[in-house]
């Protein structure tokens, strides 16, 4: 059952995201493929009249000018009115898929990343309403294409093939599926998701920035969190910017934490779109300056917050205490214990905190300092509720 569900996750929901430009340099006539194929023991030409016979055997062939037909054909019904597949048809497009892997390998690395577009735009056929029964078994040969070209050594390869994916995270056939159909396109999606989680570790840039493009249009948090780590790549402002534009609208993703950091990149493009997302999700810009500098680099700036919070209403100062007072600066740290004694409200939280700093805090100022606020222990407890079991729960008659 666990299994089930977590399949199902994978053909659920739908969520939007930014387009990211591909761009392929089809290199169809770089190898060493003349202008004829075989079929039948005879040399014959290639060309938009060519049967699919003859281009199926072109592209076992790996003869790029077969690839080249099939691109133009798929692209050229882009804007057209998308009908159902016959039976004959679907099995004429999964023969196609058939031979595109075959002879995927010996293509030159353009015409393998158009083998990724080519074989990304046969499966879209099978999502037309009415597909036939046979569109699970696209699901195979579109797999092995893909997770080639995702391993494949050179960049664009890779590039072309994270934004074909990209796609797919929502896809569905045209048909009512049953539980077992339900679980296999779960399970191939998931499949999916490994190599494209593998690309984020490359390192060459542009791939991933790819992955992290292609895992933000994956409505899945828990599969899309991966991504999410980069917005703190040090190697690329490019992955930086393509991570703060991707996960932009996923607050439980991008936190506000993560975005009031970005104030402080060194790219001021990254700073000015953090607070434009921040500003999105309500912050104004008054807070979005006291968040910055509760987060800064600068020990001093951090300092600077504890006085400008003081007696403010509109947030919790003990809140921001309490995270100041775990910070890595020992003045920081003094401060706000200072503070967090000074407030008027001493919560639980806020004389546990005092109590920990007095006991385990590196610095012995700070310790010392915060042993002088320190409450006794039926004061840190006294207002915990009883234990399960406990005897105060059910007490005794005398």
């Amino acid at each position: 059952m666990p299994e089930r569900r977590r399949a199902r996750l994978w053909i659920a929901g739908i969520l939007g995201g930014s387009v990211l430009a591909a761009a392929v340099i089809f290199g169809f006539f770089s190898g060493p493929h003349g202008a004829l194929t075989t079929h039948g023991g005879s040399a014959v030409s290639l060309g938009q009249a060519s049967s699919l016979a003859v281009l199926n055997q072109g592209l076992r062939d790996s003869d790029p000018r077969a690839l080249a037909v099939f691109h133009e054909r798929l692209t050229s019904q882009a804007n057209e009115t998308r009908k159902a597949l016959s039976d004959d048809e679907a099995s004429q497009w999964l023969e196609s898929l058939s031979a595109l892997r075959t002879g995927f390998f010996k293509f030159s690395p353009p015409a393998r990343a158009t083998t990724a577009m080519v074989a990304c735009g046969i499966l879209d056929k099978f999502s037309v309403e009415n597909a036939p029964a046979r569109w699970i078994e696209a699901l195979q040969p579109v797999y092995d294409i893909l997770s080639a070209c995702l391993a494949d050594a050179d960049s664009n390869v890779r590039y072309i093939a994270l934004e074909q994916v990209s796609r797919l995270w929502v896809w569905m056939p045209g048909r009512s599926l049953i539980e077992a159909e339900e679980n296999s396109l779960g399970n191939w999606k998931e499949g999916l998701h490994r190599p494209v989680v593998r690309c984020l570790a490359s390192t060459d840039i542009r791939t991933r920035i790819g992955a992290i493009f292609c895992l933000g249009f994956l409505p899945i948090d828990s599969a899309a969190a991966p991504a999410v780590a980069y917005i703190e790549d040090n190697d690329s402002v490019d992955v930086r910017r393509q991570t703060l534009v991707s996960f932009a609208q996923r607050p439980y993703l991008l936190t506000e934490d993560m975005l009031l950091r970005r104030l402080h990149d060194t790219d001021s493009t990254i700073r000015e779109t953090a607070t434009t997302v921040l500003k999105a999700r309500g912050l104004n810009q008054e807070l979005i300056s006291l968040g910055g500098l509760l987060v800064s680099p600068k020990p001093e700036q951090r300092c600077s917050v504890i006085s400008l919070i003081k007696n403010r209403t509109d947030i919790d100062p003990v809140v921001w205490l309490l995270q100041l007072s775990h910070d890595t600066d020992e003045t920081v740290r003094l401060m706000a214990v200072q503070d967090l004694a000074a407030q008027p409200s001493q919560t639980v939280a806020v004389k546990r905190r005092l109590a920990e700093t007095a006991r385990f805090d590196s610095s012995e100022q700070v310790r010392q300092t915060a042993s002088k606020f320190v409450p006794s222990a039926h004061e840190t407890t006294a207002l915990l509720p009883p234990l399960p079991g406990s005897a105060s729960l059910n007490p005794k008659a005398n």
